[in-house]
Formats: C-alpha cells, sequence, structure tokens
C-alpha cells in the first residue's frame, strides 16, 4: 500500500454495487422471508435481515482477529497481513448490508460517516 489513491472507488459506489448483489439474491429467494415476495428491493427496513448481518459482522470481526493473533499476547506473532485485510473488506462488505436492511441508503452511510469524522476530527481539536 503506497498510499496513493488512484482510481479512488467512492462509499456510495461501493454501496450501490452491494445494493444490486441484495437485490439479486432476494429475487433468488435466498431469504426465506422473501422467497414469494421477489418485488422488494433494497434499501429496506427489515429488523430480522439487519438483525442477521449483525450477527454475520461479528463473525467477520472474529475472522479479522483470527487473521492477526497478536493481539492475542506478547508470545503470539501470527499475522496474515492479507487474510486480514480480507476480512477487513467482509466486514464491510456487511455493515453495508446491516445499514440497506436498516433502511439506509448509500447517502445515508456517506453523510453519516463524513459526520461522525468531522466530530471526532473536532474532539481531537480540543485536546
Amino acid at each position: 500500500m503506497s498510499g496513493k489513491t488512484t482510481n479512488a472507488v467512492t462509499l456510495q459506489q461501493l454501496f450501490n454495487t452491494q445494493l444490486v448483489t441484495q437485490d439479486k439474491l432476494i429475487s433468488k429467494g435466498v431469504y426465506d422471508r422473501y422467497k414469494d415476495e421477489q418485488t422488494v428491493t433494497v434499501p429496506v427496513d427489515d429488523v430480522g435481515l439487519a438483525s442477521y448481518h449483525i450477527q454475520q459482522l461479528m463473525s467477520e470481526i472474529g475472522e479479522v482477529l483470527d487473521a492477526d493473533k497478536r493481539w492475542k499476547s506478547h508470545r503470539n506473532d501470527k499475522c496474515d497481513k492479507q487474510a486480514k485485510l480480507e476480512e477487513l473488506a467482509d466486514c464491510f462488505v456487511v455493515l453495508m448490508n446491516v445499514a440497506m436492511f436498516s433502511g439506509f441508503d448509500g447517502n445515508d452511510l456517506a453523510k453519516a460517516v463524513e459526520q461522525k469524522l468531522g466530530v471526532v476530527s473536532d474532539r481531537l481539536g480540543e485536546l
């Protein structure tokens, strides 16, 4: 990772790509609650699927920890950086699913992240 940002993709673009994926999953009947209702499009406020993806996120976070065991103790030096990066990407994708099934779109999420970064920055300025 050189620090250069070439061909940067926006959060909105990533979110829209994942929206297409979730729409396809719904149309294929992957989610039991939508097996017969293939006209649903995301984002949709579905507490059951939001909860499902939150649980999936917890599992993915565990996989991040498994890829880099250095947190465990001073004697453990296992770190698979590529696996960790892939698991972090999984976490990001699943987090977008949580937002989608909470009824938020990519613009909502991008604005909230931008706002939160501003709040954190302001707090650091106060230190």
